[in-house]
């Protein structure tokens, strides 16, 4: 009887972890300073050159699971108590995906900022750039922009998906760099005000 009630518990066990392994998708809610943090920590590493091992620091999201990735699994098993009593982490910035939009807009930098110089690009509230046409701006301009554009929302929504972040997060997301941009722009760049009004910093 003991071997018997011993092997009922083995499989109800077994079948309660087997249950529980079920992938979950929980969003993580980053309190705001993380994400501006995170804007600030990338926005450095466009704007200064990188050693080539760089790159390698970050992991594909198939790698090893995370802390919280694991709590979020445990909390499938165990109840969401322990799942929710881990601390918030800090934001995967060095992944592979992430570093290779670095690169691609580290390349850019130079030109953005001669154009941004010359008053013929300004940063807009919502972390991305528009053409300011005026006297002496090259034709160029306009592909310019769309390519680091392109970059940027590219960044901004692998920034979402691989730190689990509800989609909704977007605006915030794009709020925290456009305020990056306009802490590191020089003094007579274009910027755009919440209201929407252009003015020189």
């Amino acid at each position: 009887m003991t071997r018997l009630a011993t092997i009922v518990t083995a499989v109800l066990v077994a079948a309660q972890v087997a249950g529980g392994c079920v992938p979950v998708t929980v969003n993580i809610n980053f309190p705001q300073e993380k994400i501006d943090s995170a804007a600030a920590s990338v926005e450095d590493l466009v704007r200064n050159p990188a050693p080539p091992a760089e790159a390698s620091k970050g992991r594909p999201s198939s790698a090893m699971p995370s802390a919280v990735d694991v709590a979020v699994t445990a909390g499938s098993v165990l109840g969401p108590a322990r799942a929710e009593a881990q601390a918030v982490p800090e934001l995967k910035t060095r992944t592979p995906a992430v570093m290779a939009v670095i690169e691609s807009r580290r390349g850019r930098f130079p030109q953005l900022q001669a154009a941004m110089k010359q008053g013929c690009i300004g940063e807009n509230r919502e972390g991305l750039l528009e053409a300011r046409p005026g006297a002496g701006c090259p034709p160029t301009i306009g592909a310019l922009v769309a390519a680091e554009n392109g970059d940027r929302m590219v960044l901004y929504r692998t920034l979402i998906e691989q730190n689990n972040m509800p989609p909704s997060d977007l605006a915030r997301v794009q709020a925290a760099f456009a305020k990056t941009y306009r802490e590191r722009l020089p003094p007579g760049s274009w910027i755009q005000n919440a209201d929407g009004s252009w003015v020189r910093k």
